[in-house]
């Protein structure tokens, strides 16, 4: 799990666009990579001239070690944490995301960044509800998932129809961003955004094409939203969850 300069300008473009701060949690200890060369370089340079003018890609890696929490810091957050199953690579929360959540950290973050965890975790539904625990309310989790071209990097691969079907549709958050971006430098701009299935009632579909052949990732952020009541929700796919609502309301 790391954070190339690709994903860093995602990062910024997200959390800085949208004026989010307070406490912070990343899935896992994400690695530090930050800028590297080529497209993807100049697009990290401008989105850091844009949302953090005065910080230099040098600032923005610890001097001790190669994870992320410095660039994050860099953002403005009030607290960054990391969490993990193992305490292999220092996280500063142990916690099992497919177990049953301590209570100590229920409605503790204002924003969770799932860099590359939940796919690694077998029980993902209970991995997603234990995101919603943590989450206060208004609290969003930004999501950069292997979505296709990734067969056994994970258990999952992860489709726009979960951000829709399951955080948009069962867990009633406000979808703020759902898009397919490949991982490459040269394929930076070759961003794709999704049409939403509660609104047409069809399965997402592209809005643009992406570079065949290439591994492709889900950005995605959600918004938790201030009151919620999903006790006993039943999680269905968002257009039969359409087609069955017409049906009933025909009848």
């Amino acid at each position: 799990m790391s954070i190339p300069d690709i994903l860093a300008t995602r990062l910024l473009e997200t959390i800085k666009g949208n004026d989010l701060t307070g406490a912070f949690l990343m899935l896992g200890r994400q690695n530090w990579i930050g800028r590297r060369r080529g497209a993807s370089a100049a697009l990290f340079d401008e989105a850091l001239q844009t949302y953090l003018p005065g910080v230099g890609p040098d600032d923005l890696k610890h001097p001790d070690n190669d994870y992320a929490e410095r660039f994050f810091e860099h953002m403005g957050f009030d607290s960054v944490d990391s969490l993990d199953f193992s305490e292999f690579e220092g996280a500063s929360i142990i916690q099992d995301l497919g177990g049953e959540l301590d209570p100590s950290l229920h409605g503790r973050f204002d924003v969770i960044y799932d860099g590359g965890t939940c796919e690694h975790v077998f029980d993902l539904p209970t991995a997603y509800r234990n995101i919603n625990k943590m989450l206060k309310p208004g609290g969003v989790l930004i999501g950069h998932s292997p979505a296709n071209n990734w067969l056994n990097h994970a258990f999952y691969q992860i489709c726009p129809e979960m951000v829709f079907g399951f955080w948009g549709q069962a867990m009633q958050y406000d979808v703020l961003e759902c898009s397919l971006q490949p991982l490459r430098p040269y394929a930076a701009r070759n961003v794709v955004t999704m049409s939403d299935p509660r609104v047409t009632g069809r399965r997402p579909r592209f809005r643009g094409e992406l570079t065949a052949g290439l591994p492709v990732l889900l950005n995605y952020a959600v918004r938790k939203p201030l009151s919620q009541d999903v006790e006993g929700v039943v999680v269905k796919q968002s257009d039969y969850a359409k087609r069955w609502g017409d049906a009933d309301e025909a009848d």
